[in-house]
């Protein structure tokens, strides 16, 4: 035995012959020599009458809709729950993390004052002065 150290390259009889597939990858290489259809310009016009105007799309801003405060009265008025007021004037929002969220923001509205056929109109509170005003103190100090 020969005391030569032998690397990996060696071992590798370079008389196999190669597979198929390599020589068909190898022979895929080579470019045909076929002339085009068009010549380019040619092509170029074909493409541009081949294209077609369009116009850009607009997107139009949210519409805002106007809350139905004369259903909301007549509700209110009916002792009927937010929430139920909420789904029949469609303002509930059912996938928002607080479903009542915009319906209370309009109610507040309401609660100040809202002109209605050119009459000033404020909803009425279901709870009594006194302890609407202690929320309101207990809401700015909350907020101070």
């Amino acid at each position: 035995m020969n005391n030569e150290i032998v690397s990996p390259a060696d071992v590798v009889k370079k008389d196999e012959p190669r597979p198929a597939a390599l020589k068909a990858r190898k022979a895929s290489k080579t470019k045909p020599a076929t002339k085009k259809a068009f010549p380019k310009k040619v092509r170029m016009e074909v493409k541009k009458a081949t294209r077609k105007a369009t116009k850009p799309t607009v997107k139009k801003p949210m519409q805002r809709r106007e809350f139905p405060y004369q259903r909301v009265l007549e509700m209110w008025k009916a002792g009927k729950t937010l929430e139920t007021i909420a789904r029949a004037v469609g303002r509930y929002q059912k996938n928002a993390d607080d479903p009542l969220h915009g319906f209370r923001v309009n109610l507040t509205r309401f609660h100040k004052g809202v002109k209605l056929n050119g009459r000033l109109v404020k909803l009425p509170h279901r709870v009594s002065k006194s302890s609407l005003k202690l929320s309101r103190k207990a809401g700015k100090k909350a907020a101070a």
